[in-house]
Order: C-alpha cells, then structure tokens, then sequence
C-alpha cells in the first residue's frame, strides 16, 4: 500500500481489531506498480515499518507481501524477520519472493540478474533460512549466496519462520513444495487443476503433506470489500483457504469494521 506510515497504522490497528488474521506490506522503494502516482508516491521500507507495526498491534500476522530475496542478502533477511518476529512475539509471517521489478533495482543500484539466477538465489535464499532453524550455527556455500558458521540467535520463537512463497513458475512450486508454509496462487485460477496435479506430485517427491501448506488469493479489485463473502464462498471448495484483499489510498479503515460479521460468519462456516 503506498501510504506515509499514520495511514498504515490506522489499517493495521482497525484490521487487528476487527478480527482479520493477518496484514502484509509490499517490499517496494518505489511506488509505480500499476501505474499508481507514477514513481511519486510515498513508500516505505518494509522491515522498519514492520518492526513499528509490531508495536503497534496485538493479535494480528504480519509480514512483507513479498520480502525479494534480490534486496538483501539472505542472512541479513532472517536477522531482519526474525528481529521482527520477536517484536510481534511470533506473529511474522515471511513473505517472499524472486524478485521481478528491474527498474526499481537500476533506481537503487541493486543488481539485477536473469531470471533463471533469481530462482537459483531464491532456493539457496531459502536453504539457509531453514539450516538456521534447524543448526546452532550454519554453514552453506551455493552459488549465489552463503553463511559461514554463521549464529541465528534470537531463534524464532516458535522455532519456525512460516514462509509465504510468491509463486509462479515451475520451478518456485518446487521451493513452496520443499520449503514452505503458504503458497501464493497464481491470479489466473482457470489453471489452478493443472498446477494442483503437479504440486501434489512435488509435494509428494519432497514429503511434504500437502495439507499443511496453505493456499493464497490475493483479491486485487478494489471493490473486492464488497463481495468479499461471494467470493470465499466460491473459492474455498477449490481448497483456497487465505484471502488477502489489496488496500488503496483514499480507502477509509472503517471498511474493515464492516467486516467482522462476514469474518465471524466466515469462521463459522
């Protein structure tokens, strides 16, 4: 959401109060996806604010929507959720991805490379979040990224990153299937028999069990508040589970009081 940080605030506090289970913030520097405000409008950088967003609420999840790998260097990204997992006392949820947006990279001097090296930084990226809940201190040379001997501590304080995973390619369904704990769909769901047939089979080669891994829909219509129940009523029986629902300047948080008896009715059913 490209707001300055009050604005940001309101929603988060009237999200957690009005019983949603989770907010996300985009990891953005510049603010022209989907040709909003050009590259004028305001932005703010992801783990500052989420660190402040901690403070600022109870009971909701929070996370980056989704955290590039490309952006910084896969230990200092754990130091920084894990920083702020502790600050939420566990509610992060790490969202993260490849990374996609090459002139936001030139903009900031960040290098940007094939597609094919930002999946391969990715599953290295997401190798050495793992071995640092599972090892004291660790170790792992890939290609594109490393740690030596390197301590994790505070560990999360559930011993787990729950991870989010931006996916869209082959490739990165294998990651969610390896490593993570969501899975965020494609927006076309017309494809969604086809790419759930071979989850299951990646799922299977990685024994994982695929219930475990929840399934991710981003309703980006800004009117999606409207029928947000029609909707969950209609994709949920397609095993969809976690609806994330795009919010936009000028919106008033007030919408999100609105919501808790569709979320209460939601849960009931």
């Amino acid at each position: 959401m490209w707001m300055g940080w009050h604005e940001v605030a309101a929603w988060f506090r009237a999200a957690d109060q009005a019983g949603f289970d989770a907010g996300f913030v985009v990891d953005h520097f510049l603010s022209d996806l989907d040709g909003f405000e050009g590259d004028h409008g305001t932005t703010l950088e992801v783990w500052s604010i989420l660190g402040a967003l901690a403070a600022e609420t109870e009971r909701i999840h929070i996370g980056p929507y989704v955290a590039s790998v490309t952006h910084r260097v896969p230990g200092v990204l754990a130091k920084q959720a894990a920083t702020v997992d502790h600050i939420s006392d566990g509610r992060l949820i790490l969202g993260v991805g490849a990374g996609w947006h090459e002139r936001e990279h030139a903009a900031y001097g960040i290098p940007f490379p094939s597609p094919r090296e930002r999946v391969d930084l990715f599953g290295e990226a997401m190798e050495i979040l793992r071995r640092f809940e599972a090892e004291e201190r660790a170790t792992f040379a890939g290609e594109h990224a490393s740690v030596t001997d390197a301590p994790f501590s505070p560990a999360p304080v559930r011993g787990h990153l729950p991870i989010l995973v931006g996916s869209r390619g082959k490739r990165m369904m294998r990651f969610v299937a390896r490593y993570g704990d969501y899975w965020d769909l494609p927006s076309d769901l017309d494809r969604l028999p086809d790419l759930e047939e071979r989850f299951l089979h990646m799922c299977d080669a990685e024994g994982r069990d695929p219930d475990a891994i929840v399934w991710v829909h981003e309703e980006i219509s800004p009117t999606a508040w409207d029928d947000l129940e029609a909707r969950v009523a209609t994709l949920a029986p397609k095993g969809i589970s976690f609806f994330l629902v795009g919010v936009r300047p000028g919106q008033d948080p007030e919408v999100l009081e609105k919501m808790t008896p569709v979320i209460e009715r939601l849960r009931g059913g």
